[in-house]
């Protein structure tokens, strides 16, 4: 390994045939893609590859091709479909050697489970000939990191909490001394706007190339994230910032937060900032609401009551919605939101009270009533108010519009709280 060898470029290999058939979902390979872009790599590729050693062998050389450093994850188990590290032997042209420490480091692991290791398990001190391994105290698979034809190749284990330790501890170190400056990232959510709409705000940003401005949209919210190139992660965010200012400036009524925030989680900081209380009283999204509001720490200072109220006579028994208004308007109607916000927030003694009634489908809409009508209803000390959402040009799967419905409701709060309704 060369020891001044820039890294300015990779690419990630995920290897497992349990990720081809739907079976396990990729998380290492956006953990590690964010990583890298800190620390100014540029990502060229992501290749998810089964457990075939023709395939795993020749998705390794063709990478070799274009990328400074090549990132594997999975495969380094002590069963016969572990290949990763006999595969990178195979490209460097290196036999499988047992590694004194390694093996070492799998009778320690055992040790501390108070298990005896088995023959197989051996496997995993294996390792192509003049590998550098990676050490990994969480588990008993240590990493091999080894250059072929000038990229640097490092394998880890496909189990997230060691992937991740082990590049913290290791390869984070040896990429920001070798990596030609910083690739900063901004994320700004937007929510009650469509993409069309705020891209025709925001267009000419969206064709610039420094920084560059991508978006994302999905169940009713919509991301922009600004990326910058820079030497240092403090010029990067110089050219992000004023790029940030002007989209807030035509923006800003739809803005709800940065970064990780998320609609509930905005909301439950505006609760927390002004010293009020919400109920919900929830009806087509069977307490997704409720859920979502409550996996925020500390959400008992604000969120009071939630009530999943499915049938009519829930809705009557215990927010109390007049019988008459529910055979007359039906259920899913803006009289019967507005009469469910008011109830539950009588019942709860909370500031606020939030309702969502509709049709979640795949069945039971009607010609006048369609699969994806939707009412969201709210009641405060000023009065109560409700929002027809009609879903029915979206996807019509039960979850969608369940998410699409708690979005719309988390931002109908949003802008109450904001003093924008």
């Amino acid at each position: 390994m060369r020891e001044n060898s820039q890294i300015n470029s990779a690419e990630i290999i995920a290897i497992g045939t349990e990720m081809l058939l739907g079976d396990l979902v990729d998380t290492n390979s956006a953990w590690l893609s964010q990583r890298l872009a800190m620390l100014g790599v540029s990502l060229y590729r992501h290749t998810t590859v089964g457990d075939n050693r023709a395939r795993v062998v020749a998705a390794m050389k063709e990478a070799t091709s274009r990328s400074d450093l090549v990132v594997t994850t999975g495969g380094l188990g002590p069963t016969s479909d572990d290949i990763t590290n006999e595969c990178l032997g195979e490209v460097a042209g290196r036999k499988m050697v047992e590694y004194p420490e390694a093996r070492q480091h799998v009778d320690e692991m055992f040790r501390r489970f108070g298990r005896k290791p088995t023959p197989s398990n051996y496997k995993q001190a294996l390792f192509p000939e003049g590998t550098t391994l990676v050490p990994n105290p969480r588990g008993t698979a240590m990493g091999a990191m080894l250059e072929v034809d000038g990229t640097l190749f490092v394998t880890f284990p496909g189990v997230p909490v060691e992937m991740r330790g082990m590049f913290g501890d290791t390869i984070e170190p040896l990429v920001r001394e070798r990596s030609d400056g910083s690739i900063v990232s901004r994320t700004l959510w937007f929510s009650g706007i469509g993409e069309s709409a705020l891209a025709e705000q925001v267009q000419e940003f969206l064709d610039a190339s420094d920084p560059t401005v991508a978006p994302l949209a999905g169940q009713g919210k919509v991301r922009l994230r600004i990326t910058a190139r820079a030497s240092t992660p403090e010029e990067a965010e110089g050219k992000i910032e004023p790029v940030a200012g002007e989209i807030l400036s035509r923006l800003g009524d739809y803005f709800f937060g940065e970064g990780t925030e998320t609609l509930e989680s905005a909301v439950g900081r505006l609760l927390r900032e002004k010293g009020v209380t919400i109920s919900l009283a929830e009806s087509c999204t069977g307490g997704l609401l409720a859920k979502r509001l409550t996996d925020a720490p500390g959400s008992s200072a604000y969120f009071l009551e939630g009530l999943v109220t499915y049938s009519n006579q829930a809705k009557e028994r215990l927010l109390g919605v007049p019988h008459e208004t529910l055979e007359e308007h039906g259920a899913v109607s803006e009289p019967v939101a507005e009469a469910m916000a008011e109830g539950v927030r009588k019942v709860a003694g909370s500031d606020y009270g939030l309702s969502v009634t509709g049709i979640a489908g795949p069945e039971g809409g009607t010609e006048e009533k369609p699969v994806g009508l939707v009412y969201v209803g709210l009641a405060d000390s000023e009065g109560t108010m409700a929002e027809r959402m009609d879903l029915t040009a979206w996807e019509k799967s039960r979850e969608a519009i369940r998410e699409r419905s708690a979005n719309r409701a988390f931002d109908f709060l949003r802008q109450r709280l904001d003093g924008k309704l």
